[in-house]
């Protein structure tokens, strides 16, 4: 029962689409003529408008050979279906070919503007990755003489530290020295100032004993 009754509905679909399509079936006006529309479906029915060559008209109804029609511009009559096609007029396809002709004409040029566009701003970029890579590279070797300089900037640090410490030793044990010899000096000179008294002392003594010797009168002794 359910899929009877989704054939029916499948079924009322399609009708219902054929007849749409019917409805709005349109035919074109032949080429090298313009019609005229009837107020009924008859040679001798009065004219009451005119469709013009290669006019596309939308088919309101059909009776014989004669067919009810709507124009672009809203006119309504019959026209002898004879006079009808449902070839597209060579006319119109040329007009719309030209149109696409031109429509893709433009759009070329669009195209052709955008890639010009496109090619400026490309050799920009391409000057301004090189620009970068340069100053990359410049970075890069500043980075490096930047490294080796400093690594050779510690080296002669350490060096001059270390020259620095030396010199404040030297400069130490050179006071020391300073100092010791001024000690020696002051020692040498006690020294040489007592030796030297203690001669003067001794010579004085030495010369009063024999200035004492000289004066002493010599005893008499015997005579043989």
């Amino acid at each position: 029962m359910k899929n009877a009754w989704i054939i029916y509905l499948l079924g009322t679909i399609l009708l219902l689409s054929a007849i749409a399509d019917a409805q709005a079936r349109g035919l074109y006006v032949r080429d090298r003529m313009n019609v005229h529309l009837r107020r009924s479906a008859s040679e001798r029915a009065q004219v009451i408008g005119m469709a013009n060559i290669n006019d596309y008209l939308e088919v309101k109804e059909e009776e014989g050979d004669w067919v009810k029609v709507v124009t672009p511009d809203g006119q309504e009559g019959w026209v002898a279906s004879r006079l009808l096609t449902t070839d597209t007029p060579r006319a119109l396809i040329i007009d719309q070919l030209n149109e696409k002709i031109k429509a893709y004409t433009d759009k070329l040029k669009v195209i052709q503007e955008q890639n010009k566009i496109l090619e400026k701003d490309n050799r920009e970029l391409k000057f301004q990755v090189s620009s970068l890579s340069s100053e990359v590279n410049k970075s890069k070797n500043d980075f490096t003489s930047l490294k080796d300089s400093s690594a050779t900037y510690l080296d002669l640090r350490a060096d001059f530290d270390k020259l620095v410490a030396e010199d404040k030793e030297r400069i130490k044990k050179i006071d020391l020295l300073t100092k010791e010899c001024s000690r020696l000096k002051t020692s040498e000179r006690v020294k040489f100032t007592f030796v030297g008294g203690g001669f003067i002392v001794i010579g004085i003594i030495l010369g009063g004993m024999l200035q004492t010797l000289r004066g002493k009168p010599k005893k008499s002794g015997y005579k043989m």
